[in-house]
């Protein structure tokens, strides 16, 4: 089977039975330009223009895409002054990027759940994004910008639930705040479905890609199952590693033997790790984050 029919494959495994659990329920709406922007993006033949236009049609993704293309980060010499500009200069990959991070964090509330700091989980996903894309680039598994995407999506079911579907989740959210096990563990023990086959159907449900939908579902999974499914070349591989950082207690030794499964030294591994970590700190405000937070030990996932 080859690589795309597993990925389709996968992605319609992973979002399970979640029509008829949620059908009642109703999954944040993302902007409408960024469920066109979406769309577009997967055409075989994209056009700058088109791309451009439908930006354009929502000025505050406007003004998103024009301020990450004049930071420091990406560091061009001129003025970035149009939309047009910014989508030729900063490529396709880079503005589903800004755009779905734009789109999420403008769908997706603060539960104000006690024990939950809204600012905390967005530092560590958008860290956990860029650890998944820089294994990308150095595994050479899977593309970089799916790798960014659905790491930085990997664990957004979790707001969701403790906003929209409390009612549902009580029950787990006050375990896994006193017992030290894997929430994945809680879900499916007390529910027969976990967070990241909530988030796959989330994903489903906004148009993502199915390779989006495929590492959101398998970012609490082992790399050995990665593996028996054949999808251990993708960027499932980057995006489960990086579920993992910071590293948890409970992580440490599963950790150690994938880093050892993907040829990785662990000393490599913490330098790219300590680089995301000044990355973050450069680019948080691009992604509205108030003030970084990373935990120093956390609850596992």
């Amino acid at each position: 089977m080859k690589i795309f029919e597993k990925i389709k494959r996968y992605a319609a495994l992973s979002t399970g039975n979640f029509e008829r659990i949620f059908g009642d329920k109703e999954v944040p709406i993302l902007p409408e330009a960024v469920m066109k922007l979406n769309e577009a993006l997967q055409e075989p033949e994209c056009d700058v223009k088109k791309i451009a236009n439908i930006i354009n049609s929502d000025p505050g993704l406007s003004v998103e895409i024009l301020k990450v293309a004049n930071s420091a980060f990406f560091g061009f010499k001129s003025e970035i002054k149009t939309v047009q500009q910014a989508v030729s200069a900063l490529g396709l990959r880079n503005i589903e990027s800004i755009a779905v991070a734009y789109g999420v964090q403008k769908a997706v509330k603060n539960p104000d759940v006690g024990g939950f700091d809204f600012n905390l989980f967005w530092s560590t996903s958008l860290y956990r994004a860029l650890v998944s894309r820089e294994l990308s680039k150095e595994l050479k598994m899977g593309s970089p910008d799916e790798a960014f995407v659905a790491a930085l999506l990997q664990d957004i079911a979790l707001p969701v639930l403790l906003k929209e579907w409390f009612n549902e989740y009580k029950m787990v959210y006050e375990t896994w705040l006193k017992e030290k096990r894997p929430l994945s563990e809680i879900e499916n023990e007390k529910l027969s479905w976990n967070h990241a086959q909530a988030g796959a159907w989330m994903a489903k449900r906004w148009k993502l890609p199915a390779i989006h939908v495929c590492c959101i579902g398998l970012h609490i999974e082992p790399l050995e199952k990665i593996r028996k499914i054949g999808l251990d070349k993708t960027s499932a591989v980057p995006v489960a590693i990086s579920s993992k950082v910071p590293p948890r207690e409970s992580d440490q030794k599963m950790l150690k033997e994938e880093l050892e499964m993907c040829g990785l030294a662990p000393s490599r591994f913490e330098e790219i790790c300590d680089k995301c970590v000044h990355t973050l700190e450069e680019i948080a405000n691009l992604f509205n984050i108030k003030e970084v937070k990373l935990p120093q030990s956390s609850k596992s996932e």
